[in-house]
């Protein structure tokens, strides 16, 4: 999806301190005034133009935000907001529709007034800071100019003849200096102000826009940010998939990246919530995406993120109702298992509801079909603990569930004393349930190629670790510790485990770490970085009072 951003931008020439406009994305801007070069690399736009393109795109068409930004020599005036490319004599909208082809014609005239309005693709100085900007429109043409010929004018400006006051030879000015040598009588004139206002005539601050392609990747290596992780998970192919959210509800979006940690597609089209926001690998590989408070049930496609089907919910009982649902697992054969108000139901493809548990074919209402399902919180339901083969009813909010790799059902229990992690047989039948030594867990159960099951969670002291389960020898080997401890966790709450044993372990605000099937770190984020700093500085501080307090 294409949307335009305005731009505004004004500063003052560190050489002169006259007004300087700035009415294109470009590194040298020639002041007016002293005709001396001001410049402002990458780095400098990107600090200017950062807040604008987060915000901006969440904006109502037609709204904007003004701004001062002091950054250096320089004090900035900014303006921004949603507003599609417009002529900036007549305010007439260009058609947006056709921008590949007025950007390779470098123009296109308005069809109202005629005015020629500039169009290009992005630079290398921008597509570094901004991946998404597809095109730039309504820029001033003299400013994009790069190294002007020497005694060449804006082309708002001609060449004027002017009288030398003492010998009145006529000269040819051309603006390239204030001080001008008379060829005819070699004087050194001054020129007047009016005249070099005509040859430089002031510049007013224009609007000029930017094209954003909302699902454009980031440049090569780095991944969307994000404050708010919904959810993640990984499939069988190393790719891993994340729902988040950077302020709130207007910017939820789905992402994907690869084994090599690069991003293979972002949607931020799909209007979700972040909050209750889930996603479940379906049975063909795509992605489905699910909210506790919404009826319908989304399914995108793994490739791309484009929406491949949505089923709306009914009010039919016989028909899937994704309103309440706290947990959803997609069976081998096409058939969903959803934990809704606590009461377990299963529904084919088309969201027929169908036989709970020992299904041999689709069939509605017919012998163990499972509980009706109460269409607010459901009363009080048993834990993982508590169940046995064949349950109708869990504790949803306390319970996490997954088809392992070798095509069993995992349900995990979140409690902090005495949860669970039972295994199932995809008919309904327990095969075994064990304690997990571990306090608070908030994820699913995960399973690489071995068998080996992983969870992440706190142990008695609060201490972040991950748990790996041998079903070979019956036991939990903790593989990665908390800073606290020496290790390398720093509160992460949520893991998503490749078919090859790599683990990534993340949490709100931009924190994720990757961990080889050997439990190496292999990939850190910035913020994870400064966060697992700050805490050894924390940590050492302590030592070194408690030492003194020993003293």
């Amino acid at each position: 999806m294409m949307l335009g951003i305005c731009i505004e931008l004004k500063t003052t020439c560190k050489h002169c301190s006259s007004p300087l406009m700035l009415n294109a994305f470009t590194e040298n801007v020639l002041c007016p005034s002293c005709n001396k070069y001001n410049y402002f690399d990458g780095e400098e736009w990107k600090n200017l133009l950062e807040d604008a393109m987060q915000e901006a795109p969440k904006m109502q068409l037609g709204e904007g935000q003004p701004s001062t930004i002091m950054r250096g020599q320089y004090t900035y005036q900014l303006m921004y907001g949603r507003q599609e490319p417009r002529c900036g004599e007549c305010k007439t909208n260009i058609d947006i529709s056709k921008i590949e082809e007025y950007s390779s014609k470098g123009n296109v005239l308005c069809k109202k007034c005629s005015a020629e309005i500039f169009v290009r693709k992005p630079d290398e100085l921008i597509s570094e800071g901004f991946s998404n900007v597809k095109y730039l429109v309504g820029e001033d043409d003299d400013q994009l100019k790069k190294n002007p010929e020497p005694g060449k004018l804006p082309s708002s400006a001609k060449p004027v003849l002017f009288t030398c006051p003492a010998c009145a030879g006529n000269l040819e000015i051309d603006g390239t200096d204030r001080m001008v040598n008379c060829k005819f009588c070699d004087s050194q004139i001054y020129l007047p102000d009016d005249l070099w206002l005509r040859l430089h005539p002031v510049k007013e601050v224009s609007r000029w826009y930017m094209v954003l392609d909302e699902n454009a990747l980031p440049p090569q290596g780095k991944m969307p940010e994000w404050y708010y992780l919904s959810d993640m998970i990984a499939d069988r192919h190393g790719n891993v998939y994340f729902a988040t959210a950077q302020d709130g509800e207007n910017d939820f979006m789905v992402w994907s990246i690869d084994k090599e940690l690069n991003t293979r597609w972002i949607r931020k089209d799909i209007k979700f919530n972040y909050e209750h926001t889930r996603m479940e690998i379906a049975h063909d590989g795509n992605l489905y995406l699910y909210n506790e408070n919404r009826h319908s049930l989304v399914k995108i496609s793994s490739k791309d993120g484009s929406l491949i089907s949505k089923l709306e919910g009914s009010k039919d009982r016989k028909k899937l109702n994704m309103k309440g649902c706290k947990r959803l697992v997609a069976y081998p054969d096409g058939t969903l298992l959803a934990n809704i108000n606590h009461v377990f139901a299963r529904f084919n493809e088309d969201g027929d509801r169908v036989e709970l548990w020992e299904s041999k074919k689709f069939g509605l209402f017919s012998a163990g079909v499972g509980d009706d399902i109460p269409e607010g919180d459901g009363e009080w339901a048993p834990y993982v603990k508590d169940v046995g083969s064949s349950p109708k009813k869990i504790n949803g909010d306390f319970t996490y569930m997954n088809i392992g790799l070798d095509g069993y059902l995992y349900m995990l229990d979140r409690s902090s004393s005495d949860g669970e992690l039972a295994k199932y047989e995809l008919s309904g039948t327990q095969v075994w349930s064990k304690y997990i030594p571990l306090n608070y867990k908030e994820c699913r159960p995960c399973q690489d190629e071995r068998g080996y099951i992983y969870i992440i969670g706190t142990d008695d002291n609060s201490n972040t670790r991950i748990i790996r389960y041998h079903t070979s020898s019956d036991s939990f080997e903790t593989i990665v510790t908390d800073l606290r401890e020496g290790g390398l966790l720093e509160e992460e709450d949520t893991i998503a485990v490749l078919p090859d044993g790599t683990v990534f372990a993340a949490k709100f605000y931009n924190r994720l770490k990757v961990f080889s099937p050997t439990m190496e770190m292999i990939y850190r984020s910035e913020q994870s970085k400064e966060d697992d700093e700050l805490e050894q500085r924390r940590r050492k501080d302590k030592i070194e009072k408690d030492e003194e307090f020993e003293d």
